[in-house]
């Protein structure tokens, strides 16, 4: 028992004298504290949306849930990666998302337009309660904008919010491009 105590008190103290330390040599190291301020860029032909794993450029992708919210199968969401923007049909109306890379694998949205129909609802069946599409489509782009980074796990693309919170799942869409809202 008492070797134990000791282990644990001798990892305690190293563990604790590593961690004082810490701050003094990410201060000692001035290319280190440039590389984490100085913007990043991502190499000619990767998608800076998502630098740090296979590139999402090109890939259409439909909305599953915001914040575990999953959203109804008769609502179209989806979204398709450019090289700075994301866009696609928010419900009713189209969208694009303009972004910039932050970092190594994060990015910040920086607007995003939409066309300005109204949305109407949808009853997927008799007496089944109605889709108000019109704010799916706004929780949803608002939950965009606050979108920080991105990751890919197969088919499936999580995104998460500026405090690292998961918030928006997308499956990835096969075949025919993204479709456009009817006039």
């Amino acid at each position: 028992m008492y070797k134990d105590a000791t282990a644990h008190k001798n990892v305690f103290s190293s563990t604790r004298r590593q961690l004082v330390l810490l701050p003094f040599a990410l201060g000692l190291s001035p290319a280190m504290s440039q590389s984490v301020l100085e913007p990043h860029t991502a190499p000619t032909g990767a998608c800076p949306l998502n630098s740090g794993g296979p590139s999402l450029l090109g890939s259409r992708w439909r909305l599953r849930s915001v914040y575990g919210n999953r959203v109804p199968s008769d609502l179209q969401i989806t979204m398709e990666v450019g090289s700075s923007s994301m866009e696609g049909l928010g419900g009713c109306n189209t969208y694009v998302a303009r972004f910039q890379q932050v970092g190594n694998r994060g990015f910040k949205i920086l607007k995003i337009d939409r066309t300005r129909q109204p949305c109407e609802a949808i009853r997927p069946a008799p007496g089944a309660p109605t889709i108000n599409v019109g704010s799916w489509e706004g929780n949803y782009l608002r939950v965009l904008g606050r979108a920080g980074s991105v990751e890919q796990r197969g088919a499936i693309l999580q995104f998460y919010d500026f405090n690292g919170k998961p918030s928006i799942v997308f499956t990835r869409s096969y075949g025919q491009r993204v479709p456009q809202p009817q006039a």
